[in-house]
């Protein structure tokens, strides 16, 4: 019974990184190619700085996490051809990279962003971390620790802003863009090292860096836009992960100290 319960959590953990990976994949491909032309002030013809530099990330992103999956894949298939068991655990490094690798393409805001699709892609990917969760509450790991890191890193990953244009006044537009790629190029890679030890042990890490962080990028990129625009998304979601961490992280990060597991 255990052995076919840990089973059902495998293929659905792997189901959701599956998804995860098609549905962004085809969004980024699809508005990529239609905004080049055809984006407005998104287009590669508009003449917009910012579009010389999202392109390209979001292309590399893209193809990077495209190509990392592919070989995964093809490994996952090739096990269960073999009539073996395909382990998600035994590749959860590989799959978390292969993730986060994908997931600049999805932070860099393009004309024909399909936002619905992105957000059903970043839903199966939270479906993932439920299904750890559950499994490791199934099978005695610590509870507390195991809904807490769901929580608290699903609001993380909300609170990382996505690139996207601005029409500020010169120099602080040149700030702003400078402030919006760097907390992409930080937080993106702490959501994916975040992201790891919950997949493979059952629970993150609540190390204060790592809200820190975000609340001085996020609140830089929020504060710099406030006179043009609000983004009530970003300042929600940062607020609710401090609220959090301040609340039940700093119990969850003493715990693990205690247990020599941070």
């Amino acid at each position: 019974m255990q052995e076919n319960k840990r089973k059902i959590f495998n293929a659905l953990k792997l189901a959701g990184f599956s998804l995860y990976f098609v549905i962004l994949f085809v969004e980024r491909l699809l508005a990529m190619i239609l905004s080049a032309e055809r984006g407005a002030e998104y287009s590669l013809s508009s003449g917009n700085v910012f579009n010389y530099i999202a392109f390209p990330i979001a292309a590399i992103g893209l193809a990077a996490g495209s190509v990392l999956f592919i070989r995964l894949f093809v490994g996952m298939i090739g096990t269960c051809r073999a009539r073996e068991t395909y382990s998600f655990d035994l590749h959860a490094r590989e799959w978390v990279f292969a993730a986060t690798a994908l997931l600049f393409s999805g932070m860099m805001h393009t004309g024909f962003t399909l936002a619905g699709m992105q957000f059903a892609a970043y839903g199966c990917l939270i479906a993932a971390m439920i299904v750890r969760c559950v499994e490791g509450c199934s099978f005695g790991e610590d509870r507390y620790q195991a809904i807490l890191s769901v929580v608290y890193l699903t609001l993380f990953s909300m609170a990382i802003p996505v690139c996207s244009i601005s029409f500020l006044s010169t120099p602080l537009r040149e700030i702003f863009f400078a402030a919006e790629f760097a907390a992409v190029f930080v937080l993106v890679p702490i959501f994916g090292v975040m992201l790891y030890p919950l997949m493979k042990r059952g629970y993150t890490s609540f190390s204060p860096i790592f809200p820190a962080v975000m609340a001085v990028l996020s609140g830089a990129v929020v504060a710099l836009k406030w006179t043009e625009e609000i983004n009530f998304f970003v300042l929600i979601f940062a607020s609710l992960t401090l609220v959090t961490y301040l609340a039940f992280g700093l119990i969850a990060w003493t715990r693990s100290r205690r247990n020599g597991t941070e």
